[in-house]
Formats: C-alpha cells, sequence, structure tokens
C-alpha cells in the first residue's frame, strides 16, 4: 500500500474512532499530555486531615470537575491531567474552605501543593491566587517548560522546532533572524552532543534515523499550546540521550476561542550589516530579503459541551531571500531563493464518558525550498526541493479509579520529496576543488526520497500506596516503530518538470576540476531504488518510588530490540557510463547485528527542607543509540545512490565526458574509489553504541513563581564506529606522500608559505581497485567520547505582569576523533548538528589533527513585562561561543589517493568569533467587546544588526576564510492578531 494511501486511511480512522469507544462509569478523567497535582492537607496545628473532599475544576477539563479526598495520612492524588490552568477547592466539614486558583500545569509537571485548613464554617473561603509551583519534586528531568505564553508572547519567528530549542538552556541550534532558517532541516545540540534526538509531535515520534534527526521536523509554531524540552536525566520512557522535545497542539473547549495573525517586513524595513571588514575579507554583497510573510489562522470550540471538542488551524509563510554574496548573471543585481511552507492542523476530542477519552489529530507541512543557490552555486544552475510532510495519531486514555491508567496510540508520519533544477539541460554536473564552484544541476536532482514511520504505544499507570516502605507510581509501557527509508532515483521521464523546474536526471555523472583542468568524473549508478528498514521495539518499567514525605526514587529499566536490514533486490544495469560498474544483478539481504539491550536508569529527588522548595536531583542513566537509517544501514544497501572515481582525461577538450577518455573497469588504472553501496557490509557483531550520564542538579523555588536550578553533567559516548576496509586494513597505509604547505593562498613559493610539510599515506598499487574495497563500520574505543558540562538556568512563570528565563551553559568537548563529514572538502559549522555516533575512517589519515578538545558555551535571557494600558515589551537575547576550526590544505601526489585534504593546524587553532543577538517585541492590545481583542506589534529583529561570521571557507586557496555565512541584519516587522 502507498504512503498515501495510508495516510488518507489514517484520517478515515481518526474520524471514526472518534465515536467508538468503550463505556465506562468509573468518575475520573484521562487526559492528553499528562500532568498532575498531589499535596497534603493538614490543621493549623500541623495534624493530617483524612477525608478531605479535593475538587479541582478548570477549562482544559471535558468533565465538570474532578474529585478525590485525602487519605489516612491527610495525602491526596490526582493524575493524569490535561496541561492548563486550574482552580482546586478543600472542603471538610468543621474547616473553612481553601482555594488555590491559577494553579498552572505544563507538559509532564506534578504540582506539588500542601495545604493547611482553618476551623471555621464552610462558608468562609480562604483564597489563594497565582500559586503553582515551579519546581517538580517528582521528576528528576531538567525541563524547560514553554507554556503558550512563552510561545505567543517573546518575538521569536515562531519557527516550529528551531523558534523553541532557542529558549532552551544548553541547546545550541541554527541562527534565526525573523525567520531566515524557515525551510532549514532543524539541527540541534545538546551540552556539545549532536543527534540523538527524540521528538514527538502529540505523542507521535517524528526525530528521524537520520545523522541531524531533523529531516521533515517542520511543526506549526502558532498551532502548539505548549512544549517541554529535557535536557538532563530522561526517564526509561525516552529511548535516546539527546534532546527530548514533546510538543501538545492547542484543543477546542467547552467555549470557541481562535485566533487569525498577520505579520509583514519588506526589503524597506531591513538594514544593511555590511562593513568595510567584510567586504575586504571578500563579500560584495549581504543576505537579505526579497519578500517575507506570515498569516495564520485557528479556530477551537465544542460540537457537544463537555463532550466533543474540535480545533483546526491552517498557516502560510513566505521568505523569499537573497543568499549572502549571490548574484543573477548580470553580477550586479541580487540573487532571490524562493522559500515557501503552509500548514493545516486538525485535533479532535471526544470524551465518551468520565473515563473514556479518544483523540485524534493531523498536521500537514508542504515546503518549497530553492536549497541549492549561493556564492558557490550561480543563480542559472539553482535548484531544491519540494517537501510534504503528514504526521497523524488516534489515542484512547482510560482511567480505573484513582490508581490504574492506560493510554494506546497509534501515529503515523511520513515525508516524501521531489528534487528539483532550473540548470539548463545540456550543462552536465560539475566541482572544481580548487574554486569550489557548482556547475549544472545538482547532484541531487530526480532524488524521491520516502519514509513512512508506523508508530504503536501504550503504557500503564499504576499507583500502589504504603507498599514497600512508601507509595509507588509504576508505569509500563512500550513503543513499536515500523520504519523504512530510501533516498531513490527512479527512471523518469527526461524532460519531466515540477513548476518550471526539471525534476529528473539527465547526466549519470559529474565532471570533477582543480582549478578549471578537468581531474577526476564521479559516476553514479542511476537508477536506484534504495530502501532499508527498522524496526525498533522498545519496553519499559518505571518506578516513581515516594519515601516518606522528601525522598523520591525514580527507577527504570529499558529493553529495546533494535532490528536493522537491508532486504533483498534486483537492478537493472545503470545508465551509461555507470553500466560498467554497476550491471544488472540481484542482492541478498544485508541484516545487520539484531541488538536485544537493557538500559538501567537510576535517579533521586532529596526535598531538603521538606516544603518542595529546595530539592537535590541526580543520578546516572544509561541510553541505547537507537539504529540510524542514514548512514549506518543505507551504506550497505547495493541500491543506494552510490559514486565510483575515475581518472578523468578530456582528450577532446569540449568540457564534457565522451566515450573513450575513462577505463571504465573497476580494477583497472583510472579507477580510484567508490562509496558505499555493494562495497559495503554489516559485520554481524557491531556493538551498539552507548552512552552513560551522571547528572546532579540543585533546585530552588527561591519566591512565588520563581526558581533556580543549577547542574553538572558529565556523558561518555562509546562503541563509537569507525569505517575499515577489510581488505585493506590500517597497517597498508604505509607509503608516505610529503608536500609542503603552501600556506593560506594555496599557492607555492611565496611568501604566505610556512616552510612545513605534511604527509599523508597511501597503500600500494597491489591493493588498488574495487575488488580491494569491502567496508564495514566497527567500534573503536580509541574514538571514545567524553562531555562535561555546567548548566545554571533562572526561570519565572508568567505572573505579576512579567516572566522570565535566563541561563549559562559551558561545556567542554573530549572528541578523539571527529567525524570525516565535518573535515572534509565541505566541513562546515553547521555539519557539526550531526549525530557523534561515527568518528573519521580506520586508517592513519583519519586521525591527522582530528581531535576536539575545545569549550563551547552560551547565555540566554528572555522576558516579558507588561505595561499599563496593555502595552507588552519582550526580548530575546543569546551569546553563543563560535565553532574551533582548522585551516585544511588539499595535497596531491599520490598514485592510489591522488589527493587528501588534511587539517594543518589543530583544531582549535582557530576559531569563529563569538556571535550574539538581540531580537524585541512592544505590542499594544485593544479590547473590541467582551472576549475578544485585537493585538498590534512590531518586532526588531537582530537589534543590534550584529554581523558576526558564522562560517567561512576553511580551505587553503583564493576563498580562504572567505564568510559563507553571517548572521543576517536587523530586520523590522509588524504584526497584527484579532482574538475572541
Amino acid at each position: 500500500m502507498s504512503t498515501g494511501r495510508f495516510v488518507d486511511l489514517g484520517r478515515v480512522i481518526f474520524c471514526a474512532a472518534s465515536i467508538l469507544g468503550i463505556f465506562s462509569t468509573q468518575p475520573v478523567l484521562a487526559g492528553q499530555q499528562d500532568a498532575g497535582i498531589v499535596g497534603s492537607v493538614r490543621d493549623e496545628s500541623g495534624a493530617v486531615l483524612p477525608g478531605v473532599t479535593v475538587t479541582v475544576t478548570g477549562p482544559a477539563l471535558q468533565v465538570p470537575s474532578v474529585v478525590t479526598v485525602t487519605d489516612h495520612r491527610g495525602d491526596y492524588r490526582i493524575t493524569p491531567l490535561p496541561i492548563g490552568t486550574y482552580t482546586i477547592q478543600y472542603t471538610l466539614q468543621g474547616f473553612e474552605v481553601a482555594r488555590h486558583e491559577g494553579v498552572r500545569l505544563t507538559v509532564g509537571f506534578t504540582a506539588k501543593i500542601d495545604v493547611a485548613m482553618k476551623v471555621g464554617a464552610l462558608e468562609e473561603t480562604v483564597t489563594v491566587s497565582g500559586s503553582s509551583p515551579v519546581v517538580d519534586t517528582r521528576s528528576t528531568t531538567a525541563t524547560t517548560q514553554l507554556t503558550r505564553e512563552t510561545i505567543e508572547l517573546l518575538p521569536t519567528s515562531r519557527n516550529g522546532i528551531v523558534s523553541i530549542l532557542a529558549q532552551a538552556p544548553g541547546v545550541r541550534t541554527l541562527r534565526d533572524v525573523g525567520g531566515s532558517s524557515l525551510n532549514q532541516v532543524p539541527t540541534y545540540r545538546v551540552f556539545g552532543q549532536a543527534g540523538e534526538a527524540y521528538s514527538t509531535l502529540e505523542g507521535v515520534q517524528t526525530s528521524s534515523l537520520q545523522a541531524s534527526s531533523g529531516q521533515a521536523n517542520y511543526w506549526d509554531y502558532t498551532a502548539l499550546e505548549e512544549a517541554s524540552v529535557r535536557t538532563i536525566g530522561n526517564s526509561a520512557e525516552v529511548p535516546s540521550r539527546g534532546a527530548n522535545l514533546n510538543a501538545v497542539v492547542k484543543s477546542g473547549s467547552n467555549e470557541p476561542h481562535g485566533i487569525t495573525s498577520y505579520n509583514y517586513t519588506s526589503p524597506d524595513l531591513q538594514s544593511d550589516n555590511l562593513d568595510a571588514k567584510l567586504r575586504a575579507a571578500g563579500l560584495n554583497a549581504g543576505s537579505g530579503i526579497s519578500s517575507r510573510y506570515s498569516i495564520s489562522s485557528d479556530l477551537g470550540g465544542r460540537i457537544v459541551r463537555d463532550k466533543l471538542w474540535f480545533y483546526a488551524a491552517a498557516r502560510r509563510q513566505t521568505d523569499d531571500n537573497i543568499p549572502l554574496n549571490t548574484f543573477m548573471p548580470d553580477g550586479t543585481t541580487p540573487a532571490v531563493a524562493k522559500e515557501l511552507s503552509w500548514y493545516n492542523t486538525e485535533k479532535i476530542s471526544y470524551q465518551m464518558s468520565r473515563s473514556n477519552r479518544f483523540v485524534g489529530f493531523y498536521q500537514y507541512n508542504h515546503k518549497y525550498d530553492t536549497s541549492t543557490l549561493g556564492q558557490f552555486v550561480p543563480w542559472q544552475y539553482r535548484g531544491g526541493l519540494m517537501t510534504p510532510s503528514k504526521t497523524s495519531k488516534i489515542e484512547w486514555q482510560r482511567v480505573y479509579g484513582n490508581r490504574l491508567v492506560t493510554s494506546f496510540q497509534y501515529g503515523f508520519w511520513t515525508y516524501d520529496s521531489i528534487y528539483w533544477s532550473f540548470s539548463p539541460r545540456d550543462v552536465p554536473p560539475s566541482f572544481d576543488q580548487v574554486t569550489q564552484m557548482n556547475g549544472g544541476p545538482q547532484t541531487t536532482i530526480g532524488q524521491r526520497p520516502h519514509n513512512p514511520r508506523h508508530h504503536y504505544k501504550g503504557a500503564v499507570n499504576l499507583f500502589e500506596p504504603d507498599l514497600w516502605h512508601g507509595n509507588h507510581e509504576f508505569k509500563f509501557g512500550f513503543d513499536y516503530t515500523d520504519n523504512w527509508f530510501g533516498r531513490q532515483y527512479p527512471k523518469l521521464g527526461s524532460d519531466l518538470q515540477f513548476e518550471g523546474a526539471y525534476s529528473s536526471y539527465l547526466y549519470n555523472y559529474r565532471l570533477i576540476y582543480q582549478n578549471g583542468a578537468p581531474f577526476q568524473i564521479e559516476i553514479w549508478n542511476n537508477p536506484a531504488y534504495a530502501k532499508v528498514v527498522t524496526h525498533y521495539l522498545g519496553t519499559y518499567v518505571t518506578d516513581g518510588w515516594n519515601i516518606g514525605r522528601r525522598l523520591t526514587l525514580n527507577l527504570g529499566i529499558r529493553f529495546a530490540h533494535d532490528n536493522g536490514f537491508v532486504p533483498e533486490s534486483c537492478v537493472e544495469a545503470a545508465d551509461p557510463p555507470g553500466n560498467i560498474a554497476f550491471p544488472a544483478t540481484c542482492y541478498q539481504k544485508q541484516q545487520f547485528n539484531v541488538w536485544n539491550t537493557f538500559a538501567p536508569r537510576l535517579h533521586a529527588v532529596w526535598d531538603l527542607s521538606g516544603d518542595g522548595r529546595t530539592l537535590i536531583k541526580g543520578g546516572w542513566g544509561r541510553f541505547d543509540h537507537q539504529r540510524q537509517q542514514v548512514p549506518e544501514l543505507d551504506s550497505a544497501d547495493a541500491q543506494v545512490r552510490t559514486t565510483v572515481t575515475y581518472r578523468w582525461r578530456d582528450l577532446n577538450g569540449n568540457r564534457n565526458y565522451d566515450p573513450g577518455e575513462v577505463n571504465l573497469n573497476t580494477n583497472g588504472p583510472d579507477f580510484l574509489s567508490q562509496s558505499g553501496g555493494s562495497n559495503t557490509v554489516p559485520i554481524g557483531s557491531e556493538l551498539e553504541p552507548k552512552s552513560d550520564e551522571l547528572s546532579l542538579s540543585l533546585e530552588r523555588e527561591l519566591r512565588q513563581n520563581f526558581g533556580l536550578r543549577v547542574s553538572g553533567i558529565y556523558s561518555r559516548y562509546r562503541n563509537v564506529y569507525r569505517t575499515v576496509n577489510l581488505l585493506r586494513l590500517y597497517n597498508t597505509y604505509n607509503l608516505p606522500v610529503t608536500n609542503t604547505d603552501p600556506g593560506p593562498d594555496g599557492v607555492r613559493g611565496n611568501a604566505d608559505d610556512p616552510g612545513v610539510s605534511y604527509t599523508y599515506w597511501e597503500y600500494a598499487t597491489a591493493l588498488a581497485g574495487r575488488s580491494y574495497e569491502l567496508f564495514a563500520r566497527v567500534n573503536d574505543p580509541k574514538a571514545d567520547q567524553k562531555y562535561t558540562s555546567v548548566d545554571v538556568a533562572l526561570f519565572k512563570r508568567m505572573s505579576q505582569n512579567w516572566q522570565l528565563l535566563t541561563s549559562y551553559s559551558a561545556t567542554k568537548r573530549n572528541v578523539p576523533i571527529m567525524s570525516s563529514t565535518l573535515t572534509g572538502q565541505t566541513a562546515s559549522a553547521n555539519l557539526e548538528f550531526n549525530g557523534n555516533v561515527e568518528s573519521g575512517p580506520l586508517n592513519p589519515n583519519a586521525e591527522i589533527n582530528e581531535s576536539d578538545q575545545e569549550w563551547e558555551y552560551s547565555a540566554k535571557v528572555s522576558g516579558v513585562y507588561v505595561l499599563p494600558h496593555q502595552i507588552l515589551v519582550s526580548g530575546n537575547f543569546e551569546l553563543r561561543s563560535g565553532y574551533p576550526w582548522a585551516r585544511q590544505v588539499r595535497f596531491t601526489g599520490g598514485r592510489t589517493i591522488p589527493n587528501f585534504t588534511m587539517n594543518v593546524e589543530p583544531i582549535g587553532a582557530r576559531r569563529l568569533p563569538s556571535n550574539t543577538q538581540l531580537d524585541l517585541r512592544v505590542e499594544k492590545t485593544f479590547k473590541v467587546i467582551s472576549g475578544q481583542k485585537v493585538a498590534v506589534r512590531a518586532n526588531v529583529f537582530n537589534a543590534l544588526n550584529s554581523n558576526t561570521v558564522l562560517d567561512v571557507n576553511r580551505l587553503s586557496g583564493p576563498s580562504f576564510q572567505l564568510p559563507t555565512a553571517i548572521i543576517p541584519p536587523r530586520i523590522v516587522e509588524f504584526g497584527v492578531s484579532y482574538q475572541f
């Protein structure tokens, strides 16, 4: 069945499931994205009060109220509850009524609220307002909660995951100035480590199983009710050690509500941040915008009061931008890269009975991205992709009394793409290794990736009081994903187009030049129908063991069955000239080692003062790596895009390949190498990479709604991969190729030559040819990594007209061998967001100046203040360290390795400058009629007009240190919204 048919069927199922269920008469609500309230009730003397009726009401409930009674110790517990704001009332004959108003529950947060009741009549009421705790006395996870106030009131670009993670302490993500990263793959790292992220939207896993984890993770930021970012001490419910991002979409309610917003900016509202220093570095024009706007609208309400709620949203964004230093063919007119994204979201909540609830959800994103255009890709060769992505689910939750809760969910996530190019069809793909200029269509033209994932999950929560010296909250759960992925290059019509651009490949090769001279040719295996499969089953048991009133042990263990393989397949011969290297053949199934592992998590919370305000949290956790489809599996797929590289002589000087110019024998004198595919195998005994994390935190509620967290984290990542050639081992690289360093300009014999020589190592000609290539991933203890971090965060929830989040984080990285993707000819800072599961290949060349022993840090401040007359001001500020790097030189002269790019100085010998960004907002709200309001706002992004260089060309030569990315200039955006 096709992906599209799966999604269409899923939407039908969601609608049908909203009117199906199992009836029950238990008087407790099951909530979406659980939170809870616990506490104890005593009289003024401190004596416990059993039998107190505790009643919770709030607009997030689909029942009038939730009621419980304190036990013989005066304790009460109300969970699960939907996120939202609540009123809690405590009543007991002979005592005054106690009421707590404005209790805010965020995703996964358990609020501890202890109450002292005074003797008096029931008619008398003591009310406490805005008393929400800000420290969680049960959880040991370091969590940044981003409530709707934070999401709506801060001057962010509302750019999905990037805008969310930009607020979280310890997290580094893309620089975004007013939406400048609209369609970039969301990438990020937490406390120095990239990849291994686990992102869920409405509980459905959306993080990809690729190096950066961010592919097709485009969420409608305006549709979010709340998000949480967990960075330390994740429980056994979470499979991996990276950032755990969990977002909840808005829901309907008994009262209709909605908001429509429009934001707009133009080139006239953008500054110029290109100064004399940047012009001297080689930039003739900065980045900018041609057109940028966003329009969104949502509506929620009821179909049946307290029974059936709905929510729907739509959004459209454009960002037609001007890439840095990029021009039209006339050399003076700035080139424009068109960017477009739109969303639609639907959610339905059905409270079938007081203890049975169903939630159906669907979100669609369409992305049009001119991703291939820049100072090294001329306008006439521009290209990009269109990506539709879809996330959907149906969830059933049921509560049995006060002690047992069950939830089951089916989710579906998928994305597909069409890669296109405007390049003329008579120009073949090319790349110059010295000038780094690209010509012709990008190498990905015609690609059709597919990535459907079915996600099943379930959990049972069981509360057992007075068991084994305390109260226990057990959770038993599972999640299973059936997932396949393939970057396919199907045989399509040569003139196939998408919106005016060619969307099929025509050439089956790319020409490689060195400073304009013909040098090599890369030949591909098109058509190719890549497909790799992962079946992942995770099961877990956790126990929140509360001993007395001050100690909570959070114990857990996770079992994971991780099965990855390449299915058997047959393929036709590749298009010429690839038909020699890739003849028609069939391939057997490639089975990787099936991992069956246990990962324990042991954490504790100690309430120092006993009042829930000062807590020590810490512990140890093991996190097993979840096998990646890219690069782990697809590198062994014979149908993945595979490249064979040969020497090329342009005999007729027409700057194109012609038959007879290359000896295509893969064991002949012109053959140099093959990347992946049929020459790569699983060895069947590869160990699963693992991360061990130790953490210790102090959390303190300084005052009402105001908290502090200080944390220290140490983690060790082991069983890191390196790729080895099983037929050409480490010790066969024993022939030195020595070159003098030409200096930064790449030209020998002038003043900038440092006067030193460097050596790389090649193998004997007897080991050349494809018959001596058989690659596999192995674990190398020399590549194990260590990270040591400190983190300080100060946070205040919105109250008394202001909110604040500020943090400082620093990490010492100990990475002995960097990944080869970070040190080759296309090395860039963005690649450092890729995962750390893989280091450089297992040969001596990958160990030359490849150790990263540097610090990185970031400081963040965000806040909101509401002035009189409903005028709001807010701001975001971030300072982050620049990335360490090293100058590179492309050396030549070898026979079996004719050229090699290496670092000629240690990583950290150079460092990109620290960079800052300040975003500001001022907003005025006007009340129209009861329950309706209009807000007008102005956002100033990069208010200081910073122009810090974010990345440079690292390769010695004419473009050395040429900035390839700077912070986009200051821009003013105006917006208006209507809300009811």
